[in-house]
């Protein structure tokens, strides 16, 4: 026998025993590990793109309410869960998300990116960054926000896979323009009868390159939840209208909506070819406002489970000022109605997963459940989003996949960006992915739970048009177009209360999140790199 000592490790060479360094030993050793794992990553993805018979693809329900913050899903408050925020999370009902997020990879750190509406879309369809596909803000009246029409989107892909594709819900990535008569009718031109706008803060898309693939369409404009404007591509949900004629809704958007998604997944009437795999985009507007009154939600969730929940059980978050809390009245209605609303998008959640399973297409169905970002509910002040804190910039986010995924909590710093090349690296259309999309394909890392081929980001990005910033491991670093800074230490203050100078941190912490943001900056060739705003805060690479 040999024995090892200090420095000295033993292995067998050509029959030979060999006395080599140790460090060069765990070197070979790790290397080893490495390839192996590159070996298998390799092999899971000619797995992943090798289904063959087209209808063997799996199909994808992916669900993306609007403004539906990562605390408000009652996962977080079971056991096994519990600690995973770091904070305390909202007091709410949400059974059918949460026997979801059990079955699923449940993700602890996905990021909206840029936490407001149009750019999160905007960078789940194209793959691409707000600098890079045309949408850096909201797209709304008074502006020359939209996507780029040549961008080959995530469900052009799936449609020239094979895929029926279809779309139901929210989409605000397309131009706002007065094409639209008094009457909200679609009339292509600004010349009258033109020259309206439908919506300010939305608008419908015609049949064309701006729908992106999507053959079956319901679309639904302003965030109004019980009398919102529907526009369709079948006149059977528009009482026989035509495609582009308004229609006037009567009852609760996503109890609409959930009825469309389901009779599309039975395939009750013929919506689809039974033959081919299916991607249903189901983009709710709950639980995004009006929240002001008990009249934006529905009344009996949010009498049995908000109507006399008490203010610090309501506004539990130890960035709230509960003693303000306690005589805001308008505050303790919006967060009753926000829950109530969150409440109501998990119970039409539950009926479309319902309709999943009777379809028979479960087990073959990539189910995502995410949202374009997060709101502040009285956090800080603040309502909304558009903002680096936790409440408003992360997202929930998880993915189910019985075939290929173990459920488990994954610690990915996942941004939205990556979703789309991850979500067709999963479906097996890897070699699909348009060479435009910026965004990381991690399904091998999500499969093998090792993550060789792309390693885990240290950080992630946060990319508005006026500020931007990286979240760590530890800390939320934030540079404002001004100048100015925000920088919290979340693993002492989770609930970001204190904003640190920077010469409160290590240097060497302080320049690490100077050079990811740099890093991040020139990978999204944003306006800022462009430019090198604010050297003294920002480490651009050469």
């Amino acid at each position: 026998m040999f024995s090892c000592k200090d420095r000295h490790s033993t292995m067998l060479r050509k029959g030979r025993i060999q006395m080599i360094d140790r460090r060069e030993f765990l070197k070979s050793t790790a290397a080893l590990s490495a390839s192996i794992a590159l070996t298998r990553g390799r092999a899971v993805a000619q797995k992943l793109s090798s289904h063959g018979d087209p209808r063997a693809k799996p199909n994808l329900l992916f669900i993306q309410p609007d403004e539906f913050r990562i605390q408000a899903l009652g996962i977080w408050n079971q056991p096994g869960f519990r600690d995973a925020l770091k904070t305390v999370t909202d007091t709410v009902h949400t059974p059918a998300l949460n026997q979801l997020a059990k079955e699923s990879l449940l993700f602890t750190r996905a990021a909206a990116t840029a936490s407001v509406c149009s750019p999160s879309r905007a960078m789940l369809m194209s793959g691409m960054y707000p600098s890079q596909n045309g949408v850096s803000s909201n797209c709304m009246q008074g502006n020359s926000q939209g996507m780029h029409g040549d961008i080959k989107c995530f469900t052009d892909v799936l449609s020239d896979a094979g895929y029926e594709t279809a779309l139901v819900g929210k989409t605000h990535w397309e131009r706002n323009q007065p094409l639209f008569d008094k009457d909200g009718n679609y009339v292509g031109m600004e010349a009258p009868p033109g020259g309206h706008f439908v919506n300010s803060f939305d608008t419908y898309i015609p049949p064309g390159q701006g729908r992106h693939g999507n053959k079956y369409w319901y679309q639904t404009i302003k965030d109004r939840h019980f009398d919102a404007l529907g526009y369709s591509s079948v006149p059977g949900l528009l009482g026989g209208k035509k495609d582009g004629d308004v229609y006037q809704t009567r009852g609760f958007s996503s109890n609409i909506e959930a009825g469309i998604v389901i009779d599309y997944l039975k395939n009750n009437d013929g919506q689809r070819d039974p033959h081919k795999p299916f991607s249903m985009m189901w983009d709710p507007i709950p639980p995004h406002m009006p929240y002001d009154s008990v009249k934006d939600c529905e009344e009996d969730i949010y009498r049995e489970y908000y109507k006399d929940l008490p203010p610090n059980q309501l506004l539990n978050r130890l960035n709230v000022d509960v003693e303000k809390a306690k005589d805001d009245i308008h505050l303790q209605t919006c967060a009753r109605v926000y829950f109530s609303l969150v409440t109501s998008i998990d119970r039409e959640v539950g009926r479309v997963l319902q309709a999943l399973e009777q379809s028979g297409e479960a087990e073959n169905t990539i189910v995502v459940f995410t949202s374009d970002h997060g709101e502040m509910m009285g956090s800080h002040g603040l309502y909304a989003k558009s903002q680096i804190y936790e409440e408003a910039y992360l997202i929930p986010f998880m993915i189910r996949f019985p075939k290929k995924l173990k459920p488990r909590m994954e610690y990915l710093m996942i941004g939205k960006v990556d979703v789309m090349p991850t979500l067709l690296g999963l479906m097996g259309l890897k070699d699909r992915i348009p060479h435009t999309v910026q965004g990381v394909d991690y399904s091998v890392g999500l499969v093998t739970e090792s993550f060789i081929e792309h390693p885990n980001p240290r950080s992630s990005a946060y990319l508005m048009e006026d500020a931007k910033g990286v979240r760590t491991d530890r800390y939320s670093y934030r540079v404002g177009s001004d100048g100015s800074t925000q920088l919290f230490d979340n693993s002492v203050d989770p609930y970001q209360l204190k904003n640190l100078p920077l010469t409160a941190i290590d240097p060497a912490d302080r320049r690490f999140l100077e050079e990811e943001l740099g890093m991040w900056l020139k990978k999204a060739s944003d306006p800022f790199y462009q430019s090198r705003m604010h050297r003294d805060l920002i480490t651009y690479p050469a």
